[in-house]
């Protein structure tokens, strides 16, 4: 009777339903069927769980005007966005919102704050500059930390952009965008 710590099953309400369902899912499973069963089904659910964690957790932001006022005005030319968290197979439809509403000019990724791309995202990326290209749009890239770094070496973006347009942080391109693409004061 006590192999089954009951008392434990009263403190799942603390936790999200998603937990709550992979471990009572898991020890239905452990009685019901078999134990190697329910490990295989509890590590698909926790899987799929951690990717839809993870890429609720990704998200791209606009760069704020107040922070660059020479963009006020300028939405149809340039657009400067901000990506969070990572940009993997779970949350490719990131550059997709962009790639529906990209400006005449130019476009500026600020990848401070990405803490991961795979293959996925990469690839997703390559798609969105091509894309970008096609329309005559200039793609100034920013902020790629050690990793996000590598993986843009290693996949080949720097053979398919110069130099010139990655840049250091978002205020570097956008200050390379300004001097390219807008008007003086």
């Amino acid at each position: 009777w006590n192999m089954g710590d009951w008392k434990q099953f009263i403190d799942f309400k603390q936790f999200r339903l998603p937990y709550r369902i992979t471990m009572i899912s898991v020890f239905l499973l452990t009685v019901t069927v078999d134990l190697t069963v329910a490990v295989q089904v509890g590590l698909i659910l926790a899987f799929v769980t951690f990717v839809y964690r993870i890429s609720s957790l990704s998200r791209i932001e606009t760069a704020p005007i107040a922070d660059f006022p020479f963009l006020e005005g300028q939405e149809d030319k340039v657009a400067a966005y901000r990506i969070y968290g990572a940009l993997f197979f779970g949350a490719v439809q990131l550059l997709e919102k962009i790639e529906q509403r990209l400006p005449q000019c130019a476009v500026v990724l600020d990848f401070k704050n990405v803490i991961y791309i795979d293959a996925t995202g990469m690839d997703s990326l390559m798609e969105f500059m091509h894309h970008c290209q096609t329309r005559g749009v200039t793609v100034y890239i920013c902020g790629l930390n050690h990793q996000t770094h590598d993986i843009a070496l290693r996949s080949g973006l720097y053979d398919k952009m110069s130099a010139e347009f990655f840049c250091h942080d978002l205020a570097t391109g956008l200050q390379k965008v300004r001097n390219a693409f807008l008007k003086p004061y």
